[in-house]
């Protein structure tokens, strides 16, 4: 088994600098060096630290190293940094903010937590004064408002990936079951609460798609028709913006020059669309 002072050794050597040199460097002396790289003597955490510091150890070597010898990940460890790289709500909306493509965030029932001013342009809605309350502005209410899913092109297509996830993550009918899943059960009747054209291609849906497991990476097409620069593709991928997850980022990437060139125009407009926060969101830390 490789101890932890035969990898500080070892980081000394693949650098090509010797112990008078490294000594030179950490204003420690070449004797103490000598005794950490052998096992004789155990280095202080301050002493540890600022070898690896002068040896330039990449996060994983500096981590495995701090490990071995017996202290917790410093804050240049990945461990560390992974530790700091989810994100609040307050963070994950100011994340999105200055974003150039249309981007929100959500929670794992599909409510928009957060938007950017980009996605409320594309959707041809101000967050900050229309639909008050997190149903209200969930993507599963939204399916059955026409106001939107007359916008959805390819709305069986959008809404497939939406069912299977739900249905794989909760178990088929379990979603809409009051009994096991409040919340969700009543989201779902948001949407059956409205137009009944789209509940109707809801439920023919809901019979025949089935349940998918997924990742935290997922993807889907989505093609948004606006009412000046008429359809416009995109590729939305989704992924977490915390460690349990229960909210998520949702990015809309264009994926032709049409819409690229749409969003272009649509990033610059001078109104009063301002980034979306909801500040509270059920179900979130």
């Amino acid at each position: 088994m490789t101890t932890w002072f035969d990898l500080l050794r070892r980081l000394r050597e693949q650098e090509h600098i010797t112990r008078n040199q490294l000594s030179a460097r950490s204003g420690i002396s070449p004797s103490s060096i000598k005794a950490y790289e052998t096992g004789v003597r155990h280095p202080g955490r301050d002493s540890l630290g600022t070898l690896l510091d002068r040896l330039s150890a990449d996060a994983f070597a500096r981590q495995e190293i701090m490990e071995g010898a017996g202290y917790a990940a410093d804050g240049r460890s990945p461990a560390a940094r992974l530790a700091s790289e989810w994100f609040t709500l307050e963070e994950a909306a100011a994340e999105i903010a200055a974003s150039p493509h249309p981007s929100c965030v959500t929670t794992e029932l599909f409510e928009v937590a957060a938007a950017n001013s980009v996605i409320q342009r594309l959707w041809e809605v101000n967050l900050h004064r229309e639909l008050d309350g997190p149903f209200e502005r969930g993507f599963l209410s939204m399916l059955s408002t026409p106001r939107f899913a007359d916008r959805l092109v390819n709305w069986d297509e959008a809404l497939s990936v939406a069912i299977g996830v739900v249905k794989g993550h909760y178990g088929d009918d379990a979603a809409l079951d009051p009994a096991r899943q409040p919340y969700l059960s009543a989201a779902v009747q948001h949407l059956l609460n409205g137009d009944p054209h789209y509940v109707q291609r809801f439920l023919g849906l809901w019979m025949t798609v089935p349940g998918r497991m997924y990742r935290v990476r997922l993807s889907y097409p989505v093609v948004w028709r606006h009412s000046q620069f008429g359809p416009l593709k995109f590729l939305a991928v989704t992924g977490p913006a915390n460690q349990q997850p229960s909210l998520w980022f949702n990015d809309w990437i264009p994926v032709d020059p049409n819409t690229v060139a749409a969003l272009a125009e649509l990033a610059s407009a001078r109104d009063e669309v301002e980034p979306f926060f909801a500040r509270t969101v059920a179900g979130t830390p």
